[in-house]
C-alpha cells in the first residue's frame, strides 16, 4: 500500500506542474504572431497545493485505509467551483485567494487598476464558476495506462483495486473524517 501511496503523490505533483490553457482571461489567446502556448500556466503556481501533498496509511473501521492529504483548496482546482456559493464574492478568503492569483497570472488589465481587475476577476468567478483540471483521476489514470504499457498488468489491477477500496483523498482540516469519497 505504500509503494502505491507513494507513486499516487509523485504522478499529483507531476500533474499539477504541467501547464494547462486558462478558461480565464488571456490578453495574447488570439493575436496573430504569438503561439497559442502563450497564457499557459502550471497550476502548481506558488507550489503550496503539490507541496502539501502526502499521505498516511491509517484503520479505520478495522481496515486498514491509504489516506491522501492536501491543502484544503485541492477540491477547487480538482473539480472547479460552481458559479455563487455560500460565500460572499467579497469574503476575504476568496478575495485573498483571487488577489494573490491575480498578482501572479495576470497583474493588471490594460488601462485598469490591481483592484479593479482583481475585482473583475472575483465577480467573473463568482458568477460564472470557474472549470477544474481533474488532476486526481488523471494521476490515477496516467498511472493504470503507464503500468499497462510497461507490461505490469497485474500491478496496475491492484492499484485499481486499492483506489476504488482503499484509498481516501482529504484536506488538511478534514483528515479525521472518515469515508470514502
Amino acid at each position: 500500500m505504500e509503494e502505491m501511496l507513494e507513486i499516487l503523490v509523485k504522478q499529483l505533483k507531476v500533474e499539477l506542474a504541467k501547464k494547462y490553457q486558462p478558461r480565464e482571461y488571456n490578453k495574447n489567446r488570439n493575436t496573430k504572431g504569438i503561439p497559442k502556448t502563450i497564457g499557459q500556466y502550471p497550476k502548481n503556481n506558488t507550489k503550496r497545493l503539490s507541496d502539501s501533498i502526502g499521505y498516511e496509511i491509517r484503520e479505520i473501521d478495522g481496515e486498514e485505509m491509504g489516506l491522501i492529504v492536501m491543502e484544503d483548496y485541492y477540491e477547487f482546482v480538482d473539480r472547479g467551483r460552481n458559479p455563487g456559493g455560500n460565500g460572499k464574492p467579497g469574503s476575504k478568503v476568496f478575495r485573498d485567494a483571487i488577489d494573490t492569483w491575480v498578482r501572479q497570472k495576470i497583474g493588471t488589465f490594460p488601462g485598469l487598476s490591481f483592484e479593479t481587475t482583481s475585482f473583475l476577476v472575483r465577480r467573473s468567478v463568482w458568477m460564472k464558476g470557474i472549470g477544474g483540471i481533474n488532476f486526481i483521476n488523471n494521476a490515477i489514470d496516467n498511472i493504470i495506462d503507464e503500468m499497462v504499457d510497461k507490461g505490469e498488468d497485474e500491478f496496475a489491477e491492484q492499484f485499481e483495486e486499492f483506489v476504488d477500496e482503499k484509498l481516501l483523498v482529504l484536506s488538511r482540516s478534514s483528515r479525521d473524517i472518515t469515508y470514502n469519497q
